[in-house]
């Protein structure tokens, strides 16, 4: 599946090797078909949720033996779409509180499957919009606020130029913002994908807000966390979504 989008459909083809370029992560096609690898797993195993027990995926992914998700109860967690982004969501969800703060895709009947899908394992989603209430709610059950924090934001406030991979790239501050209102630990953490097909979640650290809000910490968290995302990438760059639009609307750095 990951050849068929490379080698003939060609999704997003020149801008995945484009942005791997200017990142210099060389040679550029080798990791773009890494990824698109990667993608066509992810694909296959999300596929599998649907006629599998859950229990034959989420099995592969190591959540007993680490500290994370005692450590991430009451926090809002910056995270991006690397490795399997969905399986490892849906396994924790299983475990304690989780909700996501997730976008809509634009093909209705593939938004219906995906969420449902997603809805099942005791996911919880929520937009943009809705993220204060929700977020209020799920924290105060001693659970976790997942934003996904490497997209071009669809709005103009609250955004700051940081540069990510070569380039200047808009991050939004809400993930810094919420963690501030609701008087949380701000944690970054990737899933990531190991060599034999298992699953395991790689922290990257932990922000605490101070006493009183501001937003100039907000800025500084969220460059610290954009920092934290670009090691993961530049560490194992065929496991993040290079599809994205990630600079949109920013200039080349």
């Amino acid at each position: 599946m990951g050849w068929l989008a490379f080698s003939v459909l060609r999704v997003r083809r020149e801008h995945v090797l484009r942005s791997l370029r200017t990142a210099r992560l060389e040679p550029a096609e080798q990791t773009a078909r890494a990824m698109y690898r990667s993608l066509g797993v992810s694909l296959c195993e999300f596929l599998g949720m649907a006629v599998l027990p859950p229990e034959t995926l989420f099995a592969r992914i190591e959540l007993d033996d680490s500290r994370l998700l005692a450590e991430a109860r009451g926090s809002i967690a910056a995270t991006a779409h690397t490795a399997n982004w969905d399986l490892v969501a849906c396994a924790i969800a299983r475990r304690l509180p989780l909700m996501v703060v997730t976008k809509r895709l634009s093909l209705g009947w593939l938004d219906r499957l995906w969420q449902t899908e997603r809805s099942k394992t005791g996911l919880r989603l929520t937009t943009v919009g809705q993220a204060v209430g929700a977020g209020r709610e799920i924290l105060r059950a001693g659970g976790v606020l997942a934003m996904l924090v490497d997209q071009a934001p669809e709005r103009a406030r609250a955004v700051i130029p940081c540069a990510f991979l070569g380039q200047t790239a808009y991050v939004d501050l809400a993930p810094a913002l919420l963690a501030q209102r609701f008087r949380c630990p701000l944690l970054a953490v990737f899933p990531l994908r190991r060599v034999d097909g298992t699953y395991a979640l790689e922290p990257a650290g932990v922000l605490h807000p101070p006493a009183r809000p501001s937003r100039s910490w907000a800025e500084s968290a969220m460059r610290q966390v954009t920092v934290w995302l670009e090691q993961f990438v530049r560490a194992h760059p065929e496991q993040w979504l290079w599809l994205h639009r990630r600079w949109k609307g920013a200039r080349v750095g």
